[in-house]
């Protein structure tokens, strides 16, 4: 018995060295991904050279349906030219903290006092974590569009007024987001937009790409009007972009009444915390004297 227990904490201790020694083999495999694992919110990203090194090393294209819809979820977040290299960011993660997850498993299996039954736990949770860190990206995604529809009527009126004052639309839409938030993701998309129309593509499909990567009914509707009115003149595209601004005002209403309603409903589970403790503050010296 004692035999088998120093075997075990010895088989523990090697896997921690290895793990150890992995990581430091590792650890500038990710130098040349900074500016995208910070823009992914990568988590744990000491662990993200481990990532890159595991997705070069093992067998697997990632190319199954499952990855397939991962890498559309991707495209959809940081755009088509750029899905590639952030889907590799995304894999590197899910297989980083898979093989820390597995690591840490497997000392706790050798060290604790466990069955082989732990091991079918350890495989779900493994299994679990896999899939919710693609179900995250829908996470993302969601936040993206609300945060896309609480800057729209800002960016719609904004416009509008500038155009009122006598711009040209283009300068108008320019001026509105060279004085914006540009970490915000409309205006992300938007100096994309600039960028494009800069480098000579045409405006219809300069346009209708900030559609396709914005996927928000929204943004296709007011696409759509910007472009079927961009030709007849300034009086009939501010008044078409001030009823787009309407409707987005009372859009943005609708996200901030979810919103509230959200924060309210999460209120709930620490106002019965605080009650519960407060009752047993205030009731627990009567119980005791009672006792007396």
């Amino acid at each position: 018995m004692y035999q088998t227990v120093n075997l075990k904490v010895i088989s523990a201790l090697t896997l921690i060295i290895v793990f150890a020694v992995l990581y430091l083999l590792t650890r500038n495999r990710a130098d040349d991904y900074a500016v995208e694992i910070k823009e992914y919110e990568f988590k744990m990203p000491f662990l993200a050279s481990l990532g890159f090194y595991l997705a070069e090393k093992i067998p697997y294209d990632f190319r199954s349906d499952f990855d397939r819809k991962a890498r559309v979820k991707v495209a959809q977040l940081f755009g088509q030219k750029e899905a590639n290299t952030y889907f590799e960011v995304h894999v590197a993660q899910k297989l980083s903290i898979i093989i820390a997850l597995s690591f840490f498993l497997t000392v706790v299996f050798l060290v604790g006092e466990t069955d082989y039954s732990f091991c079918f736990f350890a495989l779900a949770i493994l299994t679990l974590v896999y899939v919710w860190l693609d179900k995250e990206l829908d996470k993302k995604i969601k936040a993206k569009k609300r945060d896309i529809l609480i800057d729209l009527p800002e960016l719609i009126n904004t416009t509008a007024l500038l155009i009122n004052a006598g711009l040209p639309f283009s300068q108008a839409m320019q001026k509105t987001v060279n004085d914006s938030d540009p970490d915000r993701p409309l205006y992300k998309e938007l100096n994309c937009l600039m960028a494009e129309l800069s480098a000579g593509k045409p405006v219809n499909q300069a346009y209708e790409d900030l559609a396709q990567r914005c996927r928000a009914p929204e943004i296709t509707r007011f696409v759509s009007m910007i472009l079927q009115n961009l030709n007849r003149g300034n009086s009939d595209l501010v008044h078409i972009l001030r009823v787009l601004s309407q409707e987005a005002w009372e859009k943005r209403k609708d996200i901030a009444k979810k919103q509230g309603e959200e924060a309210s409903a999460k209120l709930v589970f620490p106002m019965v915390l605080v009650f519960v403790a407060v009752s047993i503050i205030v009731l627990a010296p009567a119980i005791i004297m009672m006792n007396r």
